[in-house]
C-alpha cells in the first residue's frame, strides 16, 4: 500500500483555466499534485492547470521534487510487485500463474538466461565443414560436423 506524506498542502482553488505563465510555480503545490497523481507529471500538471512541459522542467530543476516523484513511482512499483506475486501464487488460476511466470522470467530472469534476445551464443556449421560454437566473449568450441547426410541429427535418423 502506498503511503503519501502527511505534510502535503491542499491545492488552492484556481479561478483560471490555465495558470498564467507570469504566476510562479509553488514547490509545495507541485509536490502535492505529484503525490496525488502518483508521480505522473502529465496528471499533476492538469491539476495545477499548467503544461506538462512546464512542470517537467520545474521538477527536473528541483532535486526535492525529483526525489518526491521518484518515490511516488517506486511505491507504484512496490504495488505492482505485490500483484505479480499474487498472480504467481494464485493456485486457483493456473493460466494467470503461467502468464506471470513468463513475464517475470523474461524480465527479471534475463540474467539467468531466460527471456528474449541474444542468448550470447553463435552457431556456425558450414555444410560438410567444422562446426564452430562461439560465445559473446570470443571463446569458441570447435568440433566435427556430423555426416553430410541431411537426414541425420546427432546420429539419429530424421524422417523427411
Amino acid at each position: 500500500m502506498t503511503t503519501m506524506p502527511n505534510d502535503l498542502i491542499s491545492l488552492p482553488t484556481m479561478p483560471y483555466d490555465m495558470r498564467p505563465a507570469s504566476m510562479p510555480l509553488d514547490v509545495e503545490e507541485c509536490r502535492t499534485a505529484i503525490w496525488i497523481a502518483r508521480g505522473n507529471i502529465s496528471k499533476a500538471a492538469e491539476m495545477l492547470k499548467i503544461s506538462s512541459m512546464r512542470l517537467r522542467t520545474f521538477v527536473k530543476n528541483s532535486p526535492r521534487l525529483s526525489a518526491e516523484q521518484k518515490e511516488a513511482q517506486e511505491q507504484l512499483l512496490d504495488i505492482a510487485e505485490d500483484v505479480a506475486f499474487e498472480a504467481l501464487t494464485d493456485a486457483a488460476d493456473t493460466g494467470r500463474q503461467d502468464q506471470m511466470a513468463r513475464f517475470v522470467m523474461s524480465n527479471l530472469g534475463r540474467d539467468r538466461g531466460y527471456g528474449q534476445g541474444n542468448a550470447g551464443i553463435n552457431l556456425n556449421m558450414p555444410k560438410g565443414g567444422r562446426m564452430t560454437i562461439s560465445w559473446d566473449d570470443g571463446t569458441s568450441i570447435v568440433g566435427e560436423a556430423p555426416s553430410s547426410d541431411e537426414n541425420t541429427i546427432e546420429g539419429e535418423a530424421v524422417r523427411g
